[in-house]
């Protein structure tokens, strides 16, 4: 039987655990960010506690494709060992789906699909953490250690428990947050980013424009059918019809380079370090690459037609938020004024 002094103790080390616990609870809770919540989190327990190894394995389940979207990762890379991207399947299997901590010091194969390659051979235990985000397991915090009986499978896990309990109701906390926060600057539709967006985008890049004495360009884009296609097929289509337009912007621009929907069937293009050639040649490939590519539909064909106007910082004086919108509006209306009117359905379908 414990002593009283064993007792107080044993109360103190537990009363120092809490406390350290307490102190990541806090900092994690309000982060805005997933990304900055995982760098967070890793790095305030293995210095909290002193750990030698401390991973997350997450899922490629599609439940997790807004927080993979978010860390900025693929389901096929892993660059980064700390944040680990691993099969449904391979996570389940070796869990068997356990919402309670898992202690580990022997039979590390059955786990060796949580277990990021360089950190694999330096295991003597570790502890399998699961994260539960709206009532889903998702992944695992990971605690390991070069000894075996750190978190040897006997031990109690309490308080490994409320460190999981505490990641999970913060990450989902931040995962809310982080999603409120995409929802308000983005087409619900198209899930490009919205008008408001854009304005906050523009300003921004062009006080970086001037601070740098680079060139930015803007891009505006008008689908000439959607209104034929939409009285004609009906909004289904037509709803189709602006994302698919949508996704081959995407498809076709750089990785820094920005796509909202401006309006309606209306798009811009911000394209930062691009003069008004260069935006030519790129609004060009997307126009010819949308008119070779039509759109499937039940069956058919349907065509897609684009114009346009672009302008660059470097053809305007004085370049503001507005300036930029208004010349490349007159662009894309010069264009438009002289296009062949399309009124008929054999303009607008192809059928085979």
């Amino acid at each position: 039987m414990p002593t009283v002094e064993e007792l107080i103790e044993r109360a103190r080390k537990n009363e120092d655990i809490a406390r350290r616990l307490f102190d990541i609870e806090v900092q994690i809770m309000n982060i805005g960010h997933c990304s900055d919540f995982f760098d967070q989190l890793l790095s305030l327990v293995a210095d909290k506690f002193n750990i030698e190894n401390v991973w997350v394995s997450l899922t490629d389940s599609p439940v997790n494709d807004h927080l993979l979207r978010s860390i900025g990762r693929d389901k096929k890379q892993d660059k980064n060992p700390l944040l680990h991207i691993m099969a449904t399947m391979d996570f389940l299997q070796a869990t068997q789906s356990s919402r309670e901590p898992i202690l580990v010091n022997d039979g590390f194969k059955k786990y060796r699909y949580l277990i990021p390659a360089p950190i694999y051979p330096k295991l003597g235990s570790m502890a399998i953490l699961p994260l539960v985000v709206d009532g889903k397991i998702i992944g695992s915090l990971n605690l390991g250690d070069s000894s075996t009986d750190r978190y040897e499978p006997s031990k109690d896990s309490f308080f490994l428990k409320q460190l999981a309990v505490k990641a999970s109701i913060s990450l989902t906390g931040v995962s809310i947050r982080e999603k409120i926060s995409f929802l308000a600057t983005r087409d619900p539709l198209t899930l490009l980013r919205n008008r408001r967006e854009m304005e906050e985008s523009l300003d921004r890049e062009l006080s970086r424009s001037r601070r740098h004495h680079d060139p930015l360009a803007l891009v505006f884009i008008d689908c000439d059918d959607f209104k034929l296609v939409n009285d004609t097929y009906g909004h289904d289509c037509g709803d189709m019809y602006l994302k698919y337009v949508a996704n081959k912007l995407i498809d076709m621009t750089r990785k820094g380079d920005m796509v909202f929907r401006f309006a309606g069937d209306e798009f811009v293009l911000l394209l930062p370090n691009q003069n008004t050639s260069d935006a030519e040649l790129i609004a060009g490939r997307i126009k010819d690459h949308l008119s070779e590519s039509p759109m499937a539909y039940r069956g058919l064909q349907v065509s897609v037609a684009i114009s346009y106007g672009s302008i660059s910082t470097d053809q305007l004086v004085e370049p503001t938020y507005k300036t930029l919108l208004k010349a490349a509006d007159e662009k894309l209306y010069e264009m438009k004024k002289h296009k062949p009117p399309r009124c008929s359905l054999i303009d607008v379908l192809d059928l085979h």
